[in-house]
């Protein structure tokens, strides 16, 4: 399918919607993944130079956050650029008139877990950067006076008052919008002409969003649509089509709930089903330790935070800041989560430029050692605590479902090999421990170490 093309005139109303030109080949079979299959960038128009018309790069189906509407809810598998949709159409619709636009998802630990890096990138590449104002905290168009905000819901529920005059509402991830949110959130949004986008991968039947949007009575005013990676026209140009076919290869029902937006109704090939979610009451004498997974290509990077509580047999991950983020703002993420820099981090050897790196800039910060075999020893060390996931860990979170072992699609055999997927901040909580590797359960060995 070839994307659609949208102009619109900025500050004006006027559109005209067409089909850019079909690419030469059909998109591939999975078996053929690797080839790029979908149109070339340059295939199509590009930013006018007079700075006052853009060409939107669009699937066909986002065509419809263009359309009058309360809701208009997106949900699907992975790599179908939902957000990546929906954050080039507000950049639009906050160059044509003073908006409000309030970015909002359950867990925000810091802007860095916010879409407002996405905003950003959105501004740039549409060549509209000198129409903005970007802060630390907010975003702000300088003619039209529109301003983003970023909040999380999780932390401070009584910070969704702050709804109330806003025109857009985005709910990124709303499949983990608790209840309790989703209630007070659609009330809130009242500003008549007011619209809210939902965003989400399905995850199981009976969340919130997927009760609101999916039942048999729809809610009124809505536009829904289901959405997948075969809606994306430049999905076969980047490097998910290789994954997707891995974790099809390794582990089918997975695939079937990550890439084609299936709710999660197996745990089968799950890697820890002994996790929990929530607070614990860490004793006095366990001491924290540090795990960071450097991120590589798109993988982003992961440091975590983790009480290892040997005599009552739990695994307290406490904090977490995962993200793409560059080698030069990594000691920000990482400040958001240590103590001290005199707290000893184990860290992926396999970057040992960037080791080297944090600490010559001041950090207490080792390579793990990663003998033979270290992943599956790590994995059936973690796998005979309890597990205590913190609400302060979403993505952590979200890899306890996703970590999966492959399985194999004929004899439907659970195998003892990981699927290397979902598992950046898994990496991190491993390194974090993986000098008491050797401690069983229900033995004192938590102590304060530094080097």
């Amino acid at each position: 399918m070839a994307p659609w093309v949208l102009w619109r005139r900025l500050y004006g109303s006027q559109v005209r919607a067409s089909r850019a030109p079909e690419a030469e080949e059909p998109l591939p079979d999975l078996p053929t993944i690797g080839h790029n299959g979908g149109p070339a960038l340059d295939d199509v128009d590009g930013i006018d130079p007079s700075g006052h018309k853009v060409s939107l790069h669009l699937g066909e189906k986002f065509l419809a956050l263009f359309e009058r509407a309360r809701h208009k809810a997106f949900f699907g598998g992975r790599g179908s650029a939902k957000s990546h949709s929906v954050a080039t159409y507000l950049v639009i619709v906050s160059s044509q008139r003073n908006v409000r636009i309030v970015c909002c998802r359950q867990f925000q630990n810091s802007l860095r877990d916010s879409s407002k890096e996405l905003i950003d990138q959105k501004i740039r590449s549409l060549g509209l950067l000198d129409q903005f104002s970007i802060t630390e905290r907010e975003i702000i168009h300088r003619k039209t006076g529109s301003r983003f905000t970023f909040i999380g819901l999780d932390r401070n529920p009584t910070a969704m008052k702050s709804l109330e005059g806003c025109d857009i509402a985005w709910v990124e991830e709303a499949s983990s919008i608790n209840r309790t949110s989703f209630e007070i959130l659609i009330p809130t949004i009242r500003k008549p002409g007011s619209q809210i986008i939902w965003t989400w991968n399905p995850d199981k039947q009976d969340d919130p969003v997927d009760a609101y949007f999916r039942s048999e009575i729809k809610p009124p005013d809505s536009i829904i649509v289901r959405v997948g990676f075969e809606d994306n026209p430049w999905f076969f140009q980047t490097e998910m089509p290789n994954e997707m076919w891995f974790m099809q290869q390794g582990n089918h029902e997975r695939y079937k709930h990550i890439w084609l937006g299936e709710y999660d109704t197996t745990f089968e090939g799950r890697i820890f089903t002994n996790v929990e979610f929530g607070y614990y009451d860490v004793p006095e004498y366990v001491a924290p330790r540090y795990g960071l997974d450097f991120g590589f290509g798109t993988d982003p990077s992961s440091i975590v935070k983790v009480y290892p509580d040997l005599d009552n047999g739990v695994i307290y991950v406490e904090r977490e800041i995962t993200g793409s983020v560059p080698l030069r703002q990594l000691p920000a993420a990482i400040d958001q989560v240590i103590e001290s820099n005199g707290d000893w981090i184990v860290a992926d050897s396999a970057q040992p430029g960037a080791i080297d790196h944090l600490r010559s800039v001041g950090y207490n910060i080792t390579g793990a050692v990663k003998a033979q075999g270290s992943i599956k020893t790590g994995i059936n060390w973690l796998k005979g605590f309890r597990i205590i996931i913190s609400p302060e860990c979403p993505n952590l979170t979200k890899e306890a479902r996703l970590y999966t072992w492959q399985v194999d699609r004929r004899t439907k055999q659970v195998l003892s090999v990981p699927v290397d997927a979902h598992n950046h901040s898994w990496d991190a909580v491993r390194y974090a421990t993986e000098s008491l590797q050797t401690v069983a359960p229900g033995s004192r060995g938590a102590v304060k170490m530094s080097l």
